[in-house]
């Protein structure tokens, strides 16, 4: 004790309070862990407390959700060579996940028809945030457009990562569908755009066919999707409709839920940006010998380079989440995925008509992937009945004019009991 005192002393400070000084009294969490426990005592405790978890017929998505992953995608990374692996800045001892993270870079890039994929980023929105800065730097432009109905955090993330720069953001609207309004997008694009951000599907949940005709109005600005991966199994790739950067989560793709994290974001784009791209690539080459040999490329970044010409800050990466993903694409196959996504949407149509049999009605019509927008706000009577799902429009978005709105989300774990189960509680409310 007397050795803290001193330590504490040293560095003016009183107390170990002292050190959070800078930090506003209601944002502290005064935690009382009670006194030190032997292992034995550990884990009963924690099984007392695993005894309170509900396990709730679940509709949540919007972002993060319960897709059914192959056990061996768990044994794959399991493996210690993958696990226990850190960042490869030695490329010659590190063979095994450079293969296996060049291969996650040509199978994310087949899947969206991209020129060019980076291993990787840390989540969908940061990745969101990284692919305006990159058309920033392309074409020096500061006009950035986004969509009205974009999600809050999305938002937010974006800001905090262009944060110095001379930029300013415009909304474009959605019509009386839920879809992308080209012609108030068309009015806004001018020789300042630097970027258009769409969504495919969009926060609505709607398969936007519009956003796929943006390739016809966007002149020079660089334009920016957001897209669903599981969706790719049976709509047309980004690449397919001339999207210069293709960003998105990366979770449904052989990673739990876990309690939000940890999550990988998936980074694509052509290649005639490659020098302005965040993050590093691997590459395929030869070594002395000629034998074929994985090495890391194109790793602008602060560790490697001036800061000043650093394309991104970006000091990690989602090694192990990206091998997840190349398992669970591989296991599944063009095949498998696009049997998914088929279940996936026809799930979500079977939702809307059992919803719509008791008076609930969607917001829009429309076709759906996941996430379902439904008139709706008796959450109370959701938590009475353990169901999870109906969160709030207004909760994820800026949109106030759409009253009583909440989504409802499926996957392919979405059985048809959950649903009838779903319909039976909100029957007579």
């Amino acid at each position: 004790m007397i050795d803290e005192k001193l330590m504490l002393k040293s560095i003016g400070m009183g107390t170990y309070d002292d050190l959070f000084s800078d930090i506003p009294e209601k944002l502290r969490a005064n935690m009382d862990i009670g006194k030190p426990l032997s292992e034995q005592e550990l884990i009963e405790k924690i099984k007392r407390i695993s005894k309170k978890n509900v396990n709730k017929v679940r509709f949540l998505g919007n972002g993060i959700y319960d897709r059914y992953i192959p056990h061996l995608v768990d044994e794959i990374i399991s493996r210690s060579e993958f696990l226990t692996s850190y960042t490869p800045y030695q490329p010659e001892i590190s063979q095994g996940i450079l293969n296996a993270l060049f291969e996650y870079q040509s199978i994310i890039s087949d899947l969206t028809g991209m020129d060019v994929t980076n291993s990787s980023m840390y989540d969908g929105f940061t990745s969101l945030g990284e692919a305006v800065r990159m058309a920033y730097r392309i074409n020096g432009k500061n006009e950035i457009l986004i969509p009205g109905n974009i999600y809050k955090s999305k938002y937010e993330i974006i800001k905090n990562y262009v944060n110095g720069l001379n930029v300013k953001f415009i909304q474009y609207s959605f019509n009386k569908n839920g879809l992308l309004n080209l012609d108030d997008l068309s009015s806004k694009i001018n020789e300042n755009t630097s970027s258009i951000i769409i969504e495919n599907p969009n926060s609505f949940g709607l398969i936007d066919e519009n956003a796929m005709r943006v390739k016809e109005i966007k002149k020079s600005a660089i334009t920016i999707t957001y897209y669903d991966p599981i969706s790719l199994g049976i709509l047309e790739p980004p690449g397919e409709y001339d999207t210069d950067i293709a960003v998105a989560e990366g979770q449904q793709l052989g990673i739990h839920m876990n309690v939000g994290g940890p999550l990988l974001g998936l980074f694509s784009f052509k290649k005639d940006y490659v020098h302005k791209s965040p993050g590093r690539l691997i590459g395929l080459s030869n070594d002395k010998n000629n034998n074929k040999a994985f090495v890391m490329t194109l790793q602008a970044r602060e560790q490697h380079i001036r800061r000043a010409k650093a394309m991104s800050n970006i000091c990690s990466n989602q090694a192990l989440l990206a091998v997840a993903a190349t398992a669970y694409l591989s296991i599944l196959g063009e095949s498998g995925l696009r049997n998914i996504a088929s279940i996936t949407v026809n799930k979500s149509k079977k939702l809307r008509e059992n919803m719509k049999s008791i008076g609930i009605n969607t917001v829009f019509d429309g076709i759906n992937f996941s996430d379902n927008l439904f008139h709706f706000d008796k959450i109370d009577i959701l938590k009475s009945k353990e169901i999870s799902g109906g969160v709030k429009l207004s909760d994820l978005t800026y949109i106030n004019d759409i009253p009583d709105a909440s989504f409802f989300s499926v996957t392919e774990k979405t059985s048809d009991d959950d649903i009838n189960y779903l319909v039976k509680s909100l029957g007579g409310f």
